[in-house]
């Protein structure tokens, strides 16, 4: 019985790593560039009076960074060893999937809640501010605060498991955030999403939350809204 636990072992450590395939037509991100297939979101326009196309353009090299980390980080895990002798640099590659893979999410979503004019909030995104955070002044001023004091992303996420929208500071290496939830509204808080086009980050926060696309917003709710 030992030799035949030894032997089965074996062979799960030379099986073929799963392929990690799905329908792109399904997803969430159906129709827009992105996780699948795997191809870049293109770079976004100058938003004339918020950011400028220098600002936009450091933003989206670290983006494609993080999109040429995630890239290298798969094709290394489609041969790499999951011997236990190789647990270090397998430990290594899922730590660089996931942290890209995150970054690279949340920056298309960035990207893609900045609008060019100012964005009233459909009824549909008030009547749920009033539901999960009281009013939108109260989330606006708390959000607010989460961007004060985050590492790199400051987010509104709805919970699926608990019904509920929740602020969260994040930083690069926790950017996964609340585990399962939806971003709605997601804010780039490092110093080079901002620091070309203005003096502190209070400033470039304040001209964010007069720039979110809420139509954008509306949408993603919308797509998982457990109505």
């Amino acid at each position: 019985m030992v030799f035949a636990g030894a032997a089965f072992a074996g062979r799960a450590l030379a099986a073929t790593p799963p392929k990690e395939t799905g329908l792109s037509f399904e997803g969430l991100l159906k129709h827009q560039p992105g996780f699948q297939p795997r191809r870049p979101a293109p770079e976004p326009r100058e938003l004339p009076g918020f950011l400028s196309r220098r600002q936009l353009a450091r933003t989206y090299a670290v983006y494609r960074d993080a999109f040429a980390n995630l890239l290298a980080a798969e094709h290394s895990l489609a041969t790499a060893s999951r011997a236990p002798a190789d647990r270090v640099a397998y430990a290594r590659l899922r730590r660089d999937q996931i942290e890209a893979a995150n970054s690279v999410l949340l920056h298309e979503f960035y990207f893609r809640n900045l609008a060019s004019t100012r964005v009233q909030p459909p009824q549909y995104v008030t009547a749920n501010f009033n539901e999960h955070m009281g009013s939108f002044g109260s989330w606006r001023e708390d959000f607010a605060a989460c961007a004060r004091i985050a590492e790199t992303w400051a987010v509104l996420v709805y919970d699926p498991y608990d019904d509920r929208w929740h602020n969260a500071a994040l930083g690069a290496s926790d950017a996964g955030g609340w585990v399962g939830a939806n971003p709605l509204v997601v804010c780039a808080i490092a110093d080079y999403a901002w620091s070309i086009d203005y003096r502190d980050r209070d400033t470039y926060v304040d001209a964010f939350l007069g720039r979110i696309d809420w139509n954008e917003v509306d949408a993603r709710y919308h797509a998982v809204d457990r109505q």
